[in-house]
């Protein structure tokens, strides 16, 4: 226990200050977050180390983040750009399949390990790209909904690759397509959707004025919260991100008239504890044995990673009528991996697709990805605001 509160002591005071001095010399402040998380973890200092504790917190701070994303997100912004967002997704899920089922082959790696290693890096992980959106005010803009809605549906995507691939290595060999393998593919997806939309339908409304007629303190708040881990938990227990469940119960809130004070509260609790630990926490994944030797092949799933959802998005954007400007933001919203790409290595680790060599090379490109995409996502905020200007 005394391990554990020193080490939040270390990970709020760390990254309150990296946040403070990252605004100072106008770059995104997550980008501080996760330097505390490398320069506190065993990778340099080793005062801070992963631990289940830390990752309850961690996986809360994520659920948090996306919450908001969905509570601060224009529904009707969302639903308008519903088609682009799709073209957008499987183009950034296909095009890293391709590029780094390649570069596997071309390390000689084995079939199904490098179809994995192309699973690895299709996925998107929205929370970062929320992070900087928020901190730019502009996550409910045309270009922020695209990227929300791209990286939700690259996520259900990939997701569902996920099952597949796992189900089909599970059945070694006797593999069929038979009713309950379609459920585990798509079943319990779309059972969430009804239930979501039905709950929002009909039950939401009426729980939140039964919240808000309770003589309790924060009891709207307690109730928003509530119904964030319970969709949370049944989009997990459906076969997807619990994050999904987050995001869509904060969509459908941000529609009620408590959207503003249940935002105001979510902020202080989320950014005063469980989402710096998030970050950090993905600094602490982090480890530079063997880093100068295997550079080389660090750097190639760096570049491929990401370019291959730059370009993606880029091309996804062009094809669904955005201007060049806007597409490259979209592009560049995507780039980061994150937690998405660290949970599906983890899967690669217990079905022996991924060695302990390949392991943290793997881990360090994800990383190094994740660290790119706000300085990239920044970049084209600036020069999009400039062509407006100018324009």
């Amino acid at each position: 226990m005394i391990e554990i509160l020193l080490a939040f002591i270390v990970i709020l005071l760390g990254t309150k200050l990296a946040a403070h001095l990252c605004q100072l010399i106008n770059i995104p402040s997550v980008i501080g977050e996760l330097l505390v998380g490398i320069l506190l973890g065993p990778a340099m200092l080793n005062l801070v180390h992963p631990s289940q504790t830390m990752e309850i917190f961690s996986q809360i701070g994520v659920i948090f983040l996306m919450f908001l994303a969905g509570l601060e997100s224009d529904f009707h912004l969302l639903r308008k750009y519903m088609k682009p967002s799709v073209v957008i997704a499987c183009l950034g899920v296909i095009l890293p399949m391709i590029l780094f089922f390649i570069v596997g082959n071309v390390f000689h790696m084995p079939t199904m390990e490098a179809v994995f290693l192309g699973i690895v890096f299709a996925a998107t992980s929205v929370s970062i790209s929320v992070q900087v959106l928020r901190e730019y005010n502009h996550l409910d803009s045309k270009d922020g909904s695209i990227i929300l809605g791209s990286a939700v549906v690259d996520d259900i995507m990939v997701v569902m690759i996920v099952s597949i691939f796992t189900t089909i290595l599970d059945q070694k060999g006797s593999f069929s397509f038979n009713l309950a393998f379609l459920w585990d593919m798509i079943g319990g997806k779309l059972l969430f959707f009804l239930v979501a939309f039905l709950f929002a339908k009909y039950l939401l409304l009426p729980l939140l004025r039964i919240a808000k007629r309770l003589y309790a303190t924060e009891a709207v708040t307690a109730f928003s919260l509530a119904l964030c881990f319970a969709f949370a938990l049944l989009s997990e227990e459906l076969g997807m991100s619990d994050v999904i469940g987050a995001f869509f119960v904060g969509l459908m809130i941000s529609l009620t008239e408590h959207q503003k004070v249940v935002q105001e509260k979510i902020d202080v609790i989320g950014y005063s504890l469980f989402i710096p630990i998030f970050f950090v926490s993905i600094g602490l994944n982090v480890r530079f044995d063997g880093f100068i030797k295997n550079l080389p092949f660090i750097l190639i799933l760096t570049v491929l990673g990401v370019l291959s959802k730059l370009i993606g998005g880029y091309i996804g954007g062009r094809f669904s009528h955005l201007t060049s400007r806007q597409s490259f933001v979209v592009g560049a919203g995507m780039v980061s991996r994150g937690e998405m790409a660290l949970i599906i290595v983890q899967m690669g680790v217990r079905y022996h697709l991924i060695s302990d060599n390949m392991y943290s090379e793997i881990i360090m490109a994800i990383i190094l990805t994740t660290l790119i995409s706000p300085f990239l996502i920044k970049g084209a905020l600036a020069k999009e605001k400039e062509e407006l200007i100018e324009g």
